[in-house]
């Protein structure tokens, strides 16, 4: 929020966390200095009953189990003979639901995300890859505060953009190397996790982008919607590419790259024509309630007129799919470091319910469910950085999805979704609570 001092010469505003006063008629803005006691909420402890563990070390799923959730970690997990409960815990029976980590969204632009959909669909973290750096913060902020519906935030903030950027105004236009290097210590000290570089940003100012990143310990996020964008993206020690090359495919050469590499590979595969082909084979999935309740009338409406490949026959796009799925299935094969993602919210790609379908055409492309759900929990986890994040252990923090049904037996089971638990919090993916 923002507000003028009294003699209105002064615009006194909040962003991440910082409190600045700025001249209206001219100069610099001043931070003011402020330390705020920011209380977090109460999370009373829960005893899990019946509940079923996916444990990736045996790649199945444990007999009934018990867990107890405490100060937003899981205690423990096992028989409750000889255990210690607080009296004060709550008690849910899971009778025998299927439970695997907190889902990870990898690349979602998630500024103006209705942050239900995510936990209603088992998102429990979301990678922001292109945002508001203060609108960010302040949703991570009332998720800390209140008992809200709102996942776990890792972000970017606004993306590098050049002189001629891909979204007009909508993000930073760097116009020189001392800019780039200021912008990217800014965002450090804002809270940013990675910094994001479009390729409209020159290559000498990503280079210069890239050396101040590494100096304050920030990885580096770009595009790679062309075999000379991954070579260079690649070469130049980017932490992830994102995205493919579309309609075509991507061969052995940029795939035995990418495995030689340290650079990981987020296809987004929803944005770049899956999505469309399947609500092309399947359009029921638009109506489904569960959707309907949380998802926008009017991105419903541009999908179903076929989003970025409207101009695409069914036979073209097809083609085209099956030429994705192959660079998939060889890069996996390859030892590609993969992650999951969808480039919600545009055309087509839709906050939560997307995740699942990327997960769909991961396994189409012949990759096992388990090694599915390993990249979206405890791969996408490390790639972070979050070591109490991406499996269910005693000791870690407590984000789990209770499924109704087993995804190792088929992967669209993940959206059975009966409860999702975050931070030891639960939620009704039916009500929203």
């Amino acid at each position: 929020g923002f507000s003028f001092a009294p003699d209105s010469k002064l615009l006194v505003y909040a962003a991440g966390g910082r409190v600045y006063k700025q001249p209206v008629a001219a100069g610099a803005r001043v931070e003011i200095p402020i330390h705020l006691e920011r209380p977090a909420a109460t999370i009373d402890p829960l005893l899990l009953r019946n509940v079923r563990v996916l444990d990736f070390g045996t790649k199945g799923f444990t007999p009934p189990t018990s867990l107890l959730l405490d100060g937003g970690r899981i205690a423990w997990i096992g028989p409750e003979r000889g255990r210690a409960i607080p009296s004060r815990a709550a008690i849910l029976d899971a009778s025998g639901k299927f439970a695997i980590p907190g889902l990870f969204e990898m690349h979602a632009h998630a500024g103006g995300a209705n942050p239900e959909a995510f936990i209603a669909y088992g998102v429990t973290t979301v990678r922001d890859t292109g945002g508001s750096l203060a609108g960010t913060s302040e949703v991570v902020d009332r998720a800390e505060a209140t008992d809200e519906a709102i996942p776990r935030y890792v972000f970017s903030g606004e993306i590098f953009e050049g002189e001629h950027p891909y979204w007009g105004d909508g993000f930073l236009q760097i116009q020189s190397e001392a800019e780039a290097r200021a912008y990217v210590r800014r965002f450090k000290a804002g809270g940013a996790s990675f910094i994001k570089v479009y390729p409209s940003l020159p290559w000498p100012l990503q280079l210069a982008t890239i050396d101040e990143a590494r100096k304050a310990g920030l990885p580096v996020v770009g595009h790679g919607m062309s075999v000379n964008e991954i070579t260079r993206s690649v070469t130049h020690g980017f932490s992830s590419i994102e995205h493919t090359v579309f309609p075509v495919r991507i061969y052995d050469d940029v795939i035995r790259m990418l495995a030689a590499s340290e650079t990981r590979w987020d296809p987004t595969l929803a944005v770049v024509g899956g999505d469309s082909q399947l609500l092309r084979k399947e359009p029921g999935r638009l109506s489904d309630p569960k959707f309907l309740a949380l998802t926008p009338p009017s991105t419903i409406e541009f999908a179903s007129g076929a989003g970025y490949e409207k101009d695409y026959s069914d036979a073209q796009l097809n083609a085209a799919w099956t030429g994705q799925l192959a660079s998939l299935r060889e890069a996996h094969a390859r030892g590609v470091k993969l992650a999951i993602g969808t480039d919600a919210p545009n055309p087509g790609c839709f906050y939560g319910a997307s995740l699942h379908w990327e997960m769909e055409f991961f396994v189409d492309a012949g990759i096992p469910p388990i090694e599915v759900l390993r990249l979206a929990t405890v791969g996408a986890a490390q790639t972070l950085g979050a070591s109490d994040l991406g499996v269910i252990a005693p000791g870690k923090l407590a984000d789990l999805v209770l499924l109704d049904a087993n995804p190792l037996e088929n992967i669209k089971n993940t959206q059975s979704i009966w409860r999702t638990v975050k931070g030891g919090r639960v939620f009704d993916p039916n009500d929203g609570k």
